[in-house]
């Protein structure tokens, strides 16, 4: 039984609607059985499904939670113990996470930091 001959291909988004070539590297890479439904900008800039995408408003590292704003919906509360990768956030703080209802509402769960905020600089004291 031979293997299927790979070649480049043309797909189509189904998010932006933007043709794009997937190719034989990328196939070789592909770990998922169909080939992928968005383009790589989308891929990139969205996350994956049942996931959602939000800034950190506040974290209180010493108590171990703060609050997440999502791009829609109520702010979502974040303990430490749902915290991948990183051990702290700051305000302004890029983050995927997951959602699940508890007996007080939403809450963030398996929190991923995408990228780190701008920190504004202190005001000098005098």
């Amino acid at each position: 039984m031979s293997k299927k001959q790979l070649q480049d291909e043309r797909l189509l988004c189904g998010r932006c609607g933007v043709t794009f070539l997937w190719t034989v590297e990328e196939q070789q890479r592909w770990q998922e059985p169909e080939p992928p439904e968005r383009c790589p900008g989308c891929r990139r800039l969205l996350p994956p499904p049942g996931r959602e995408r939000g800034l950190v408003k506040w974290y209180d590292p010493r108590r171990k939670f703060g609050f997440i704003v999502p791009a829609h919906g109520p702010e979502l509360y974040v303990h430490g113990r749902q915290l991948q990768g990183v051990r702290r956030l700051h305000p302004g703080d890029l983050v995927e996470f997951g959602v699940e209802s508890q007996e007080r509402g939403p809450v963030a769960v398996a929190v991923r930091l995408v990228e780190r905020g701008r920190r504004r600089k202190r005001p000098a004291q005098s």
